[in-house]
């Protein structure tokens, strides 16, 4: 598992192709239009090259089999800020078999490591699985109320 740098753009590329893929398998586009969603994500701002997000690849049996996003989100407190997850995607072939754990557990050691105060995020209450990994990895629950305005 490394941090995605700009060196590792075309790895990151393929990967993102084939996770649109594993998403629509019976759309021939789905491919082109996963590489067109990360190209303009990193045209609006390139994360490759920020000290304020992280993009984490976990690779299983020679290849890219899942990721996580996390920013830093800064406190003007003595806590010093929070890593979020903002994504945690596994492929399809490679759930159930560690990947999502070990980039939990690897965003938690790089909030330690950045003196951070600890990892945040958001899950929704009908994902028991991914409710169940976060509470063993150490997350407590706590009701909130999610707001969201979108542009698009």
């Amino acid at each position: 598992m490394h941090r995605v740098t700009a060196d590792d753009l075309p790895e990151i590329v393929r990967f993102f192709r084939g996770l649109a893929v594993a998403e629509a398998p019976d759309d021939p586009a789905a491919g082109e239009r996963g590489e067109a969603g990360l190209r303009r994500s990193l045209a609006a701002w390139d994360f490759l090259h920020s000290e304020a997000c992280f993009l984490l690849l976990a690779h299983l049996e020679g290849g890219p089999a899942g990721y996580l996003l996390a920013v830093r989100i800064p406190k003007a407190d003595a806590r010093a800020g929070f890593l979020f997850v903002d994504e945690l995607y596994v492929l399809p072939t490679f759930r159930r078999r560690g990947v999502a754990r070990a980039l939990v557990e690897r965003v938690q050691a790089l909030a330690v490591e950045l003196g951070l105060a600890g990892v945040r995020l958001l899950v929704r209450p009908g994902n028991e699985a991914a409710r169940r990994l976060y509470r063993q990895c150490g997350f407590e629950e706590h009701e909130t109320i999610f707001c969201e305005w979108q542009v698009l």
